[in-house]
């Protein structure tokens, strides 16, 4: 069988706060007072869609094989999404913070994508083994944004921080920062490098408390003013680094049954995603003596001397003598040149932890999401006790995740702090280990 099909629909998302500003309480010292905490828009309308999908339906072998494809095309149309207002109206930053800005209609979304349903009766006798296969590939894009003098959505992290950015043309939600190249491994490398935000004006004042140092890391000269590299690092450098949209996610479950037991076990995943590990920014920035960092923090770039002969007589505050040759750019450099991790210092000159790649993780996992395993009692038993149905179960939810993601758990999903961000991992509680045991009975 061959379906294919075409619609337009109109999105029923609209509620009535939309049309007017919110107000909220706010308790302080002197007293509870209100402020406006979002911005009305009474000239947003429906959102449309149209879809077109092309579908098989495919049964073999007496239906022990089906398999269900769907290719789709779906564009939406006057999207309702919350406006992108200059600064000085309040409204940029993290959502705990900023006034909300109103939503309007003036994005045009574009989802192509193939969905994957295969069912299989592998085993049909006594013991009986079913396999259920759900397969999706999707890819979107942002078409157009009219009626709005920008040309990307930009999403937050923590705070003001811009952690997202979607551009016309490009998928939803890439994440945006620098790239990171190396580590700086002595002063001749500096010097063959970019000119870094903090590197000394006169090319000569290195400092290690106050300028790009040995240790530091490397950026990447992706652009400029002009859209061409300019020989140094600024914002004009940050850059798409990774899509947390996966390639494709699937979810395959399984169903034995054996005369009056059953047993399911179900899987499911996503590949092709990243993920940004928000959360280790300050748990290895190494700037402060009063947080915790992670362990992979030992294994930070360490400084040694060039030239171990030389001396450097230097008296601290309490007139101890201290050989202060880690202050001399010309005669250090980094003792494991192989390390990712930039040298710990307190005031971070060189903004090492500003976001970049370094954060940005394999989110792909696979997880043993589900075992579930019954007895169902016989009639025999159920006449003597009088019962119309009787089953003991057992039940795990989320035995084991497989996957490189060092952080508690890679299946983010959108982000509850600030709205167009996905797959940011600001500390998310992991899913727990659930162990459950019933009984079912009907009299």
């Amino acid at each position: 069988k061959l379906r294919l099909g075409w619609g337009q629909t109109g999105n029923q998302n609209i509620g009535g706060y939309l049309w007017g500003s919110a107000i909220s309480v706010m308790e302080t010292g002197l007293g509870v007072g209100y402020r406006q905490s979002g911005i009305a828009n009474p000239y947003i309308k429906w959102e449309t869609q149209e879809q077109t999908n092309i579908g098989l339906d495919l049964g073999i072998l007496k239906n022990r094989i089906e398999l269900t494809l769907d290719v789709y095309d779906k564009v939406s149309n006057d999207m309702l999404m919350q406006m992108q207002l200059p600064s000085y109206m309040g409204t940029r930053g993290n959502q705990s913070s900023a006034l909300a800005a109103p939503f309007g209609n003036y994005g045009t979304i574009d989802n192509k994508g193939l969905e994957i349903s295969l069912a299989t009766h592998n085993f049909t006798h006594e013991f009986q083994w079913d396999t259920d296969l759900q397969l999706t590939f999707n890819k979107n894009k942002l078409v157009a944004l009219d009626g709005v003098n920008s040309s990307a959505i930009e999403g937050y992290g923590q705070w003001s921080d811009v952690v997202s950015r979607t551009e016309i043309g490009q998928p939803l939600y890439n994440f945006y920062g620098y790239k990171v190249v190396g580590i700086f491994k002595d002063k001749t490398d500096i010097l063959n490098s970019p000119a870094q935000e903090k590197s000394p004006t006169d090319g000569k004042s290195y400092s290690r408390t106050n300028s790009v140092f040995p240790g530091d890391i490397k950026f990447a000269d992706i652009s400029g003013p002009n859209g061409v590299p300019d020989g140094k690092i600024d914002e004009y450098d940050r850059t798409n680094i990774g899509s947390p949209m996966p390639i494709f996610t699937f979810g395959l479950n399984n169903t034995f049954r054996y005369k009056n037991f059953d047993m399911t076990i179900f899987i499911n995943g996503s590949y092709g995603n990243k993920v940004i590990n928000y959360s280790s920014i300050n748990l290895t920035s190494m700037t402060s003596l009063w947080n915790n960092q992670l362990a992979t923090v030992t294994d930070r770039a360490r400084l040694t001397q060039i030239d171990p002969v030389l001396v450097y007589p230097y008296v601290n505050s309490t007139g101890q003598a201290v050989d202060a040759w880690f202050n001399d750019i010309d005669n250090v450099k980094v003792a494991n040149e192989n390390t990712s991790i930039p040298r710990g210092i307190q005031n971070d000159p060189n903004n090492n932890h500003r976001l970049s790649d370094r954060y940005i993780e394999d989110g792909s996992y696979l997880r043993i999401k589900n075992i579930a395993l019954g007895y169902n009692f016989s009639k025999k038993v159920l006449n003597i006790l009088h019962l119309q149905s009787l089953r003991i179960y057992a039940n795990i939810q989320n035995i084991y995740t497989f996957t490189n993601y060092t952080g508690f758990d890679p299946e983010i999903g959108a982000s509850t702090a600030s709205t167009n961000v996905y797959g940011l991992d600001n500390g998310r509680y992991p899913s727990p280990q659930v162990y459950t045991f019933g009984l079912n009975l009907s009299f």
